[in-house]
């Protein structure tokens, strides 16, 4: 492993190879200004990173990380695209990039040993339910059907060919999602099918990207508990992630995901306080704070079906090859952007009482049986051993000055 102080003189090299380099070796002038600059923002962002744990400086060393692996993507990518350069000057960029990659997985994290979120509860593959596949939907249990957009899913509550106004949309994805989800609503609900109602776990950047675009073309209602509505409202930003405590990419780039609210003022509206859900009758919401202070999940009774929103995901959400895979396991809310430590474990614990048959979340593929809800039990039995993250950021509750 790379110690950090010896990153940083590997920073000051860079920053100096990347001012003088292009111009001693006689590269083309056009290169000149852009790979100057690059080496500019290496040494700003350097002096802004705490090296060691002592410091005051901003940045910590997994979020400098961060950067130096986007910087070398970035330098990869752009050895590719600049196909008129020659050959020695592409070879050279890309390995700049490459070194740059390497680095950062390499070097070490002050805080890696003491904030660190592993693999939870395990499950076999074999838990993952039985799902009816659509082109664009799929559905997990009657009544209910989801679709996964890229590292999140949406959950559709309503029977097929529902018509209009007569389902339910529960969050909404990413920025740039909303034509999916349109597609998967339409596919599943019939053409023109607009939803009763749009139902916010929370509001985080991952669960909101398409919600003011949708709501607009769907003049529909969007539900969600009143301690989540600065964050729909405009009013309030969340508190930064904590990108130490996961130990993978997700995680690492967590200081980088945004945090600002969207503004659906015109058509935000309390979930009722009787625990009803607005147009699904079959469904009661429960508060189940910890991952954000008004977040919600929704239980259906009859089958028992749990939509767990992030109070507990099913992979790992911190690592971006278990995202990629979906490898099953019961897991903690992402700890990135778990605020609240004491209420998540008490909202793991609540949903665990409820002895879940299916769960799907915000995260993962859905798992269903019994050795599901027998790791649901152990995750909130052992909740602080295996999911809390030791000296993470938000150990004592944030401040919330971010409005």
């Amino acid at each position: 492993m790379i110690p950090p102080r010896l990153h940083a003189a590997l920073d000051a090299l860079s920053a100096a190879a990347l001012v003088a380099a292009p111009r001693i070796l006689r590269w083309n002038r056009r290169l000149h200004a852009p790979l100057a600059a690059a080496g500019a923002g290496v040494a700003a962002y350097s002096l802004l990173t705490r090296y060691d744990r002592p410091s005051t400086a901003p940045l910590s060393m997994s979020e400098h990380l961060a950067l130096d692996a986007l910087q070398g993507a970035g330098f990869c990518a752009a050895a590719a695209m600049l196909k008129h350069e020659p050959p020695e000057v592409r070879g050279l960029l890309a390995g700049y990039g490459l070194f740059s990659i390497a680095v950062a997985l390499l070097t070490d994290r002050p805080e890696r040993s003491q904030r660190r979120v592993g693999r939870q509860v395990p499950v076999g593959a074999d838990a993952i339910a039985r799902i009816e596949r659509g082109s664009r939907i799929r559905e997990v249990a009657p009544e209910l059907a989801y679709r996964r957009l890229g590292i999140v899913n949406v959950a559709f509550l309503g029977p097929r060919g529902a018509g209009d106004r007569n389902w339910i949309l529960v969050d909404a994805g990413l920025t740039g999602t909303a034509r999916p989800i349109a597609a998967a609503a339409t596919e599943r609900f019939g053409s023109g099918a607009r939803p009763a109602a749009i139902v916010m776990t929370h509001g985080h950047f991952d669960h909101v990207g398409a919600l003011e675009e949708l709501a607009e073309r769907w003049d529909a209602p969007v539900f969600a508990h009143p301690l989540e509505h600065p964050y729909l409202d405009g009013s309030r930003a969340y508190p930064p992630g904590d990108p130490s405590v996961g130990g993978g990419a997700m995680a690492a780039l967590a200081g980088l995901y945004p945090t600002a609210p969207v503004d659906v003022r015109p058509r935000l509206r309390s979930l009722p306080d009787d625990g009803t859900v607005p147009g699904a009758p079959d469904w009661r919401w429960l508060h189940t704070p910890g991952h954000a202070l008004g977040h919600i999940s929704l239980w259906r009774a009859r089958d028992r079906t749990l939509l767990a929103g992030d109070a507990v995901v099913t992979t790992r959400q911190e690592s971006a090859y278990a995202v990629a895979t979906q490898a099953p396991e019961i897991h903690g809310p992402p700890a990135y952007f778990t605020t609240e430590w004491d209420q998540a474990r008490d909202s793991a614990r609540r949903l665990a009482e409820l002895a879940p048959d299916l769960i799907l979340s915000g995260h993962g593929a859905p798992l269903a049986g019994p050795r599901v809800c027998d790791a649901l039990h152990r995750l909130a039995r052992d909740f602080d051993n295996v999911a809390r993250p030791r000296g993470s950021r938000y150990a004592s509750p944030p401040t919330r000055s971010e409005a």
